[in-house]
């Protein structure tokens, strides 16, 4: 049960930081503000990354996108009882998908793109740590023999 409290305020927090109008404000000068966009511009899913590397200087962008893969790993971990069931991992990437619509709402932008790196914490997150849990005989490929 905790593990869902802790999930809930994870989830927040990535939703502050996917939807607060200025990332960049956020870290440097600590302000938070959302300003709602109702007609949002759908077609920015589909923008490659390279528009936005232009727009950003590579430091900010790479940091975003490292932002991304860390903040999803750590929701699937929690979300998955670090490793111990699957279960956290369908919310995980519904979450991933749904901050990046919901960016579109709040003027920034939304990207299928940053869901596939989402997907990369969000997976690599579950390979380091299911390994550990599952029996010796399955990491080696191999039933074990039961008596």
């Amino acid at each position: 049960m905790i593990r869902y409290v802790f999930a809930l305020l994870w989830g927040l927090f990535l939703f502050v930081c996917t939807c607060t109008y200025s990332f960049q404000r956020m870290i440097k000068h600590r302000t938070v503000s959302f300003h709602l966009n109702k007609h949002p511009d759908w077609h920015q899913l589909f923008q490659l990354p390279l528009a936005d590397i232009h727009s950003f200087q590579m430091k900010w962008y790479l940091f975003q996108k490292l932002g991304h893969f860390t903040g999803f790993g750590i929701l699937a971990a929690i979300l998955t009882g670090f490793g111990r069931s699957r279960f956290g991992l369908v919310p995980a990437f519904g979450y991933a998908v749904l901050t990046e619509v919901l960016q579109l709402f709040f003027g920034r932008d939304g990207r299928l793109f940053d869901v596939l790196i989402d997907g990369a914490g969000i997976v690599l997150a579950w390979t380091l740590l299911a390994e550990p849990n599952r029996p010796a005989a399955k990491r080696r490929g191999r039933r074990s023999l039961q008596k």
